[in-house]
C-alpha cells in the first residue's frame, strides 16, 4: 500500500510543521489510513515548545524520498527453507511463475537463491557420467521428493553423499556396478525384481527404493531390518523415481551463492546495473540482519514508488524534501508565490493569499465539517501567530485574524498571551551557533537562472545578532562560495520595533542595487519590513531582473 507523507519545506518553521500534523489528522478522520505527517529538517525551539506543551508527537523526519529498493520491491516474499528438496522447491518456483526463490536458514536469514539457471547447472553436474550421480541427500529428503512411504527406517534425517543407480538389468550384469559402489552411500532403485532386491540388501547398501508401488514382501522387509537397510516404496516407476532422486538434495546445495542480495535501503539509482549481470533479473531484498523482506524484479523498477507526497507551506522543488520530483505529488496546500514545476497529472492545489498555511488548514476542517480537537486547534493557532508575527506582519489578512480568534475560542488561549509565550520560548538566539541561526528558517530560491537563499529569525532584541554580525556575515559568505549562489542573506526581524535588519553577502552586482539604508558593510535597515514573502521577496525579485 502506498504511504502518503504530508510534509513541509526544508528547515521547517512552525507553520510548516503544524500544518502537516493537522492536515494528516484531518485526512485520517476522513478515512485515509496510510497518512503520515513528516518534516524535512530539524524542528526549531519554538515549534518544539508548542508541540511538547500540547502533547503532540514530533512528526517523522524524512531525510529524502529518493526512491529506494523498499519503495519498489514486492513485499511478503515467498521463501524456501534450506532443507527443502530441490524438486519440491522447483515446483514452487514453476507453479507460482517466480523467477527466483530466496533460500533461508532456520532463522529466516538469507543464504542463497534458487533460479532456473542454478537448477540447470545443478542438473548438469548430476547427470555427468564421470561423477556417477552423486548427490547430497537423506532418507527423509528422498521420501519427500519421491512421495514415498518408509517400510524400514534407519537414520532417516542423516545427510550423506548418495550414489544412485537404477537397477534395470539382470543380477549378473548389476553385480559389476554394485560390487564396486561404497555400500554405505549406495541408493538402488528397482521395480518388482525380488532377486535384485534380495541381492542389494545382502550387500548392505544404505537405501533401497522399490518403484511403481510394488508391495514389499515380509521376507524382504525382514531381510532389510536384519541388514540395517532403509527401504522406501514410491508410486513412481523406475525412470521417474531415478530422476526425482537426483533432485532430492536439499536446496541449499543447489542455490546460487553468487547472487548477492540487495538491501531494502539501497537507492534504486545505485543498483540498476545489477540487473545486467543477473541471470534471473530478480533479486532478494534483505534488512540489516539478513532477513528476507522482499523481492525486486526488473519489472518492479518500472513501477511507481510506493511513496506519495502532500506538500504543505511550499510548492517549489528547491524547498522540498530531496527526491520529491521522483515521487507522485498528490496535493499542494500553500500560501506562497507559485514556483512549482508542472506535473504529468492533475492534482489538488490549494493556494490562498493569507498569512499562514495553518489558516488554510483550519478552514478545511470547517469546510469538511470535521471537529478540530483542542490540541490541534492550539498548534494551528501557534502556526498562524508564528507566521504573522502575532498578527502584526504585512502578510496578515482578515482571514488570519478571524481564524486566530476562532481557534482562540476553542482552546481558551488568549492570542497576545499565547504569542508572547511562544516568543519567550524561542528567545535563546544568543546561545546558538551562527550556522544554526541561519539554517533554522532558510529558504533557497532559483529565479531567473540564479540561486540564492533568504533566512529569517525573529528576536525581541536585535543586539543578540548585531553583536555577532561578523560571524553571521562570514557564514553567509561561506554559503555563497560553497553553493554557487548569487547571494545568501538573513532577515533579522525586531518584534518590538516591527522592522528588520538585512544581512547579506554575495555578488557586488546585486548588493550595490540595495537601496535601503546601510548600517554597515553587508547590513541594511528595513523599516516596517516584517514579511520575507510579501515585502522582501518582491523587492529582491525586482533587483534580480535588473542584473
Amino acid at each position: 500500500m502506498k504511504k502518503i507523507y504530508i510534509i513541509g519545506h526544508k528547515n521547517p518553521d512552525m507553520d510548516s510543521v503544524v500544518s502537516a500534523i493537522a492536515y494528516a489528522e484531518l485526512k485520517r478522520a476522513e478515512g485515509d489510513i496510510n497518512i503520515v505527517p513528516a518534516r524535512a529538517g530539524k524542528i526549531n525551539i519554538q515549534t518544539a515548545y508548542v508541540l511538547d506543551r500540547f502533547g503532540i508527537p514530533h512528526p517523522e523526519f524524512l531525510s529524502d524520498v529518493i526512491p529506494r529498493v523498499k519503495n519498489h520491491m514486492s513485499g511478503e516474499p515467498v521463501t524456501i527453507s534450506h532443507d527443502t528438496p530441490l524438486w519440491e522447491a522447483m515446483q514452487i518456483l514453476t507453479t507460482n511463475r517466480f523467477r527466483m526463490l530466496p533460500v533461508v536458514d532456520e532463522n529466516n536469514r538469507y543464504i542463497s537463491s534458487l533460479h532456473f539457471n542454478a537448477f540447470a547447472q545443478n542438473l548438469l553436474k548430476k547427470i555427468d557420467p564421470q561423477k556417477n550421480s552423486i548427490i547430497q541427500t537423506s532418507a527423509l529428503h528422498l521420501m519427500r521428493a519421491l512421495r514415498a512411504d518408509a517400510v524400514v527406517e534407519r537414520n532417516m534425517d542423516e545427510l550423506f553423499s548418495a550414489q544412485v543407480i537404477a537397477a534395470a538389468s539382470e543380477v549378473e550384469t548389476l553385480r559389476g556396478f554394485i560390487d564396486i559402489m561404497p555400500a554405505d552411500n549406495s541408493v538402488v532403485i528397482v521395480g518388482d525384481r525380488l532377486d535384485i532386491q534380495e541381492y542389494v540388501i545382502k550387500k548392505k547398501i544404505r537405501l533401497l527404493v522399490v518403484a511403481a508401488g510394488t508391495v514389499i514382501t515380509s521376507e524382504i522387509r525382514d531381510l532389510a531390518e536384519k541388514n540395517n537397510v532403509t527401504v522406501l516404496t514410491t508410486p513412481f516407476h523406475t525412470a521417474s523415481a531415478s530422476w526425482l532422486a537426483l533432485h532430492s538434495t536439499p536446496v541449499r546445495f543447489a542455490g546460487d551463492t553468487n547472487l548477492k542480495p540487495l538491501n531494502a535501503d539501497d537507492y534504486i539509482k545505485n543498483i540498476s546495473e545489477n540487473f545486467n549481470d543477473s541471470e534471473s533479473k530478480s533479486f532478494p531484498v534483505v534488512d540489516e540482519q539478513m532477513n528476507v523482506v522482499g523481492v525486486l524484479t526488473h519489472g518492479d523498477l518500472m513501477k511507481e514508488p510506493n511513496t506519495g507526497l502532500i506538500l504543505v507551506d511550499h510548492n517549489e522543488f528547491t524547498q522540498a524534501v530531496d527526491g520529491a520530483r521522483h515521487v507522485r505529488i498528490l496535493e499542494i496546500i500553500d500560501h506562497h508565490r507559485l514556483g512549482n514545476a508542472p506535473t504529468a497529472y492533475p492534482i489538488t492545489f490549494i493556494n490562498r493569499p493569507v498569512g499562514s498555511t495553518s489558516t488554510i488548514i483550519a478552514g478545511l476542517y470547517r469546510d469538511h465539517r470535521v471537529p478540530v480537537r483542542r490540541e490541534i486547534a492550539a498548534i494551528l493557532l501557534a502556526g498562524i501567530l508564528s507566521d504573522t508575527l502575532i498578527l502584526r506582519s504585512a502578510t496578515t489578512t482578515q482571514a488570519d485574524i478571524d481564524t486566530a480568534e476562532y481557534l482562540s475560542h476553542i482552546t481558551g488561549l488568549p492570542v497576545e498571551e499565547f504569542g508572547a509565550d511562544m516568543v519567550s520560548a524561542a528567545s535563546v538566539i544568543s546561545s546558538k551557533p551562527v550556522d544554526e541561526i541561519v539554517s533554522m528558517d532558510m529558504k533557497e530560491y532559483n529565479e531567473a537562472r540564479v540561486k540564492f537563499s533568504v533566512s529569517q529569525v525573529e528576536v525581541n532584541d536585535p543586539d543578540e545578532i548585531m553583536d555577532r554580525s561578523s560571524e553571521v556575515l562570514k557564514h553567509l559568505g561561506e554559503l555563497v562560495n560553497r553553493n554557487g549562489m548569487l547571494f545568501s542573506s538573513l532577515l533579522v526581524t525586531d518584534l518590538n520595533r516591527l522592522s528588520s535588519y538585512f544581512f547579506v553577502r554575495g555578488s557586488d552586482d546585486f548588493i550595490r542595487r540595495i537601496e535601503y539604508p546601510r548600517q554597515s558593510d553587508g547590513i541594511y535597515f528595513l523599516k516596517d519590513v516584517l514579511s520575507r514573502k510579501k515585502q522582501l521577496m518582491p523587492y529582491i525579485s525586482e533587483i534580480i531582473k535588473k542584473i
